[in-house]
């Protein structure tokens, strides 16, 4: 697991066939300062779980990485626990499109998202270096 993923806590319930769905508890650094949360958060979550979605249609190993990632805020939210879900709208051998939304407790959309992936053959750079 990164460093960010570990930070950020999102728990994906469910990574296949093309779709992701991730959880994420709404927290205080989360929070700016007009006390809503921070659309970054928002956005980060959905590039997650669209590239679990991504990844959930190749083989384990495969990376892929966000090219391009375009948001629309929706609604504020100030807390509770969010539900991302992403799915592939156009698999490719290495570029991949797909999309997603975010929604608040009551099942309400507060962001959405579509974005495009590129699948990457071997490591980044930098990566083995101590």
């Amino acid at each position: 697991m990164s460093p960010f993923a570990r930070w950020f806590q999102a728990r994906v319930l469910r990574k296949e066939g093309g779709e992701a769905e991730l959880l994420l508890p709404v927290r205080e650094e989360f929070i700016q300062g007009q006390g809503l949360v921070h659309g970054g958060i928002l956005a980060a979550l959905l590039d997650s779980a669209l590239g679990q979605a991504v990844e959930s249609l190749l083989p384990s190993g495969a990376r892929v990485v966000t090219v391009e990632l375009s948001l629309s805020y929706l609604a504020p939210v100030r807390q509770g626990v969010l539900r991302a879900r992403g799915w592939v709208l156009a698999p490719g051998r290495r570029v991949f499109h797909a999309a997603g939304e975010v929604l608040d407790e009551g099942g309400n959309p507060v962001a959405f998202a579509k974005a495009t992936f590129y699948r990457k053959e071997g490591g980044y750079p930098g990566e083995g270096r101590s």
